[in-house]
């Protein structure tokens, strides 16, 4: 999803994650509407990251140990590493106090605690945008990896056009709380028909 700060990129990712209900509408899951679902069981199955990322008191591993009731799962120290390896951090943080990190490292930590929690939908809120393009490069890698082997469903949020071309198969673009374009990433971006979509390949929207 891309287009111009408020638009409503971040209140549909709400929306699917229920934290937020749509005022007219449905969203569906599985074909049934998301308001029929329990909303604890859509966040168990639905992993949202935000662009300013939560941290909890305690350490990076109470922060990847941290999951709701229901998806509880069993999580070994090897688990936990290969979560930190997974998004470029060193195994060594996990005894740092996750507060204390950087930006870029705590949105690493909360994206890493969101694939621990396997979902089935994984959405990510400007993921990059925190990290350096080493650090971007492999956490591209990571989600793609995930979603061609192992099925996981990506909603992103972006303004980067690297990241939109290697992320996403289908682009919607949106202003002023509408979808302006829904089109193939690829066609939508090399052969934009509408002003506003030039305008952001351009580099010309906020």
């Amino acid at each position: 999803m891309v287009g111009p700060s408020g638009g409503g990129k971040s209140t549909l990712l709400r929306l699917l994650n229920r934290f937020e209900d749509p005022d007219q509408g449905t969203v569906l899951f599985h074909g049934k509407d998301l308001r029929a679902y329990d909303p604890l069981e859509i966040r168990r199955r639905i992993a949202l990251t935000l662009q300013t990322p939560v941290m909890f008191d305690g350490t990076v591993r109470d922060n990847l140990l941290r999951h709701p009731r229901e998806r509880r799962v069993a999580l070994s120290e090897a688990d936990l590493r290969a979560a930190l390896e997974d998004v470029a951090l060193d195994p060594t943080f996990l005894d740092r106090a996750a507060v204390e990190l950087s930006g870029g490292e705590k949105q690493r930590v909360a994206i890493a605690r969101a694939l621990l929690m396997r979902p089935d939908v994984l959405l990510l809120d400007e993921p990059t945008s925190a990290l350096d393009p080493q650090a971007a490069g492999h956490l591209i890698e990571t989600v793609t990896t995930l979603n061609q082997e192992k099925g996981l469903t990506l909603v992103v949020v972006s303004h980067d056009l690297n990241v939109i071309r290697r992320l996403s198969g289908r682009l919607l673009f949106l202003a002023g709380g509408e979808v302006i374009v829904e089109a193939e990433t690829c066609a939508a971006l090399e052969r934009p028909t509408h002003p506003l979509v030039r305008d952001f390949v351009a580099g010309r929207v906020p």
